[in-house]
């Protein structure tokens, strides 16, 4: 059977066919260095994201600032503090970022200047940014014999459509794949709809499954960037002649789709880990033609061009896949 997947504001989807188918260790610093302000082996220092340097989010390849979708906005900050919580003033100390290895969910590369020294105790990244879309990114600040910090989620698009009420759309596309996403209603106030191609491929749904297109991920986002706001979506997958074309499945009848939500639906397994979020998955149902009750497929399509064509219905926080 041909299935497709794709991802929404809180589910990940995408196309594909049947087929045969942590340790950690902290060494505290041997010595007191002077960039560090002071910090020894006795007494040694953390690092903490300042108030209103968290990470937020944005498009792909776009800085990333402490304020959503805003690349002119002040910069991701993080402090040195000591051992009671406050700023050391006179520490220098080289701070190196990262993405957190656990929390990649798009297999992205972060780019930009990435070992920054803390000026007056702060460490100011003003260049980052992230190649691949993703739901759920973190990042990880290091500093020699200082302890570590990981922010808050945040999340890559590859387009963001302003919103001052639903329904409210947002589009992206790759060469093989392009997802359209409706917002119809909001549990609250959506300012944004965030659309991604792109992202994790590795999880699958019950039973022998091959991805075929790519991942189609998409939320209803505040202007803080934060999500679970929950909302209904129409989403509409379009794959691509050529690739419907290799997988041997020209009709477009048994495409499907493949759904990960943070909450469980009918038919669902789990959960499993996407980056570090737990998600059920599963193979969604078709829609009733009296009462449909999302998630569900609601049809299937063959344009003239030879495209297929998924369209489903999806609420809350998910993510899908194809």
């Amino acid at each position: 059977m041909r299935k497709a997947v794709l991802t929404t504001a809180g589910a990940i989807f995408a196309a594909g066919v049947t087929g045969v188918l942590g340790i950690a260790m902290l060494t505290a610093p041997t010595a007191a260095w002077a960039s560090s302000g002071g910090c020894t082996s006795s007494a040694p220092c953390a690092l903490v994201f300042a108030p209103g340097g968290q990470p937020t989010g944005t498009t792909v390849n776009t800085t990333i600032t402490s304020s959503f979708d805003a690349p002119g906005a002040g910069p991701v900050q993080v402090e040195v503090v000591d051992q009671f919580g406050n700023l050391v003033t006179n520490s220098k100390a080289a701070v190196t970022i990262a993405i957190t290895s656990t929390a990649n969910p798009g297999h992205g590369t972060l780019s930009g200047t990435k070992t920054v020294n803390a000026t007056s105790g702060v460490a100011s990244f003003s260049d980052l940014s992230i190649n691949q879309p993703g739901v759920g990114y973190r990042l990880t600040a290091t500093s020699r014999g200082m302890f570590p910090v990981t922010s808050n989620h945040f999340d890559i698009w590859s387009s963001i459509q302003q919103c001052s009420t639903t329904p409210c759309s947002a589009s992206a596309s790759s060469a093989t794949t392009a997802g359209t996403v409706t917002a119809t209603s909001s549990a609250g106030s959506p300012q944004f709809v965030g659309a991604g191609i792109g992202g994790d491929n590795s999880y699958t749904c019950a039973g022998t499954y091959q991805p075929v297109s790519d991942p189609f991920s998409f939320d209803v986002v505040s202007g803080s960037g934060g999500m679970g706001l929950g909302g209904q979506f129409t989403v509409v997958l379009r794959i691509d002649k050529s690739t419907v074309q290799s997988s041997g499945h020209p009709g477009a009848s048994t495409w499907q789709i493949c759904y990960a939500s943070t909450s469980s639906f009918p038919g669902s397994a789990g959960p499993t880990t996407i980056g570090d979020v737990p998600y059920f998955t599963g193979l969604l149902p078709d829609c009733s033609n009296t009462n449909p009750v999302p998630p569900c497929v609601q049809a299937r399509n063959k344009d003239n061009a030879g495209d297929v064509i998924v369209t489903f219905l999806a609420v809350g926080d998910p993510i899908g896949k194809g």
